[in-house]
């Protein structure tokens, strides 16, 4: 089996980074491996025998597609792929639908989430993705919003949880009292979709009744501005600690006593996946893996979208109720031990290749 990645995450560029690393993994299960990733300039990087990535650069979005569909079309030729996968339901699922239907390829495509499911993204998505040969996505949540919206066959989908090495933390270490502050910690892309001025908003009406809470805010990106002038108005900047981004968050999960996700729009979200490997008690809205890995009072405690007064409401269980902190701490990290191994999730990735060729 011969697979052409269509991908939109640069970091694969590095040798280093988990994605990196875990697209090696992807390339041990077949015959040959090849990225093609947007980047600021064009480069190629061999991350192993059977791996290869290929930054393209251009001067604007447009010119990108075009860009890599030309070099795509170059190596389905040289290498005769069989399968295109493709890290995207928008414009660059165009492309591998273009692609694979040039070159009577198989192609799958990957749904992380709809972030940013509006206008022609929405029209090229609700052609797209009914049109692959496979589709692989991260929750059963997802998979009904891919029967029901986008009428897709549910044999054509894998659901497949993004692995995640855990932290060594072990059940029991964890000090659930509170010492001289409560730290609420959320991580993330500071962008609208993420909500986090929801958690600053909830913050002033805690403090009120909390002196000794803080939040703190791991994390860069556009709303970085607006969300420090938020700080300012409420007259919250002693509360909110802005610790931009980090390269190592362990510490930070290390050190919090709860953790928050108010995001409109998730798929499977890693921090989610972290802070409950670390046994942090987590409140996040109703989206994503809610429901499935976090529980609603027994291995977290979900919140309607946008509902600010429930927020705050469970941010005040959480600061006067250790028990309960334990209780969802430590089912929470169970929660995680008992998702599939990472070899299992490999072998489920590559029967959605499979899946994918036959079809």
């Amino acid at each position: 089996m011969k697979i052409l990645s269509l991908s939109l995450d640069k970091s694969i560029l590095d040798k280093n980074s988990s994605l990196a690393k875990r697209t090696v993994e992807y390339g041990n299960l077949v015959e040959k491996y090849t990225v093609i990733v947007p980047d600021k300039e064009n480069k190629e990087v061999s991350l192993s025998e059977k791996v290869q990535v290929y930054g393209v650069g251009a001067a604007n979005k447009i010119l990108i597609l075009f860009k890599v569909f030309s070099l795509a079309k170059k190596l389905i030729k040289r290498h005769e792929f069989n399968l295109i996968t493709v890290q995207d339901q928008y414009y660059f699922a165009l492309v591998g639908w273009l692609l694979a239907k040039k070159f009577k390829v198989g192609l799958e495509i990957q749904i992380h989430g709809f972030e940013k499911y509006n206008g022609l993204r929405k029209l090229i998505a609700k052609f797209v993705i009914p049109k692959a040969n496979a589709v692989r996505t991260v929750s059963q949540r997802l998979k009904k919003r891919l029967t029901d919206e986008f009428e897709v066959e549910e044999n054509k989908i894998t659901v497949v949880p993004v692995h995640v090495d855990i932290g060594n933390y072990e059940l029991g270490i964890r000090n659930y009292d509170v010492h001289d502050k409560f730290i609420f910690l959320t991580v993330g892309r500071l962008v609208p979709v993420k909500n986090i001025e929801m958690q600053v908003n909830a913050l002033a009406n805690i403090v009120k009744k909390y002196s000794n809470v803080e939040l703190w805010i791991v994390g860069e990106g556009e709303e970085k501005e607006k969300l420090l002038n938020l700080c300012y108005a409420l007259r919250v900047t002693r509360y909110a600690k802005f610790l931009g981004w980090q390269s190592n968050v362990n510490e930070f999960y290390g050190k919090a006593d709860a953790f928050l996700l108010t995001s409109h729009s998730e798929g499977w979200p890693l921090v989610i996946v972290e802070a409950a490997s670390f046994s942090l008690p987590i409140i996040m809205t109703d989206m994503g893996s809610a429901g499935e890995l976090i529980k609603n009072n027994e291995s977290g405690l979900v919140i309607p979208l946008d509902d600010q007064q429930k927020l705050e409401e469970c941010m005040m269980k959480l600061i006067k109720d250790s028990e309960l902190r334990k209780k969802l701490g430590e089912n929470a990290r169970q929660a995680v031990l008992n998702l599939p191994s990472k070899e299992e999730i490999l072998m489920m990735y590559k029967k959605s290749w499979e899946k994918s060729i036959k079809k």
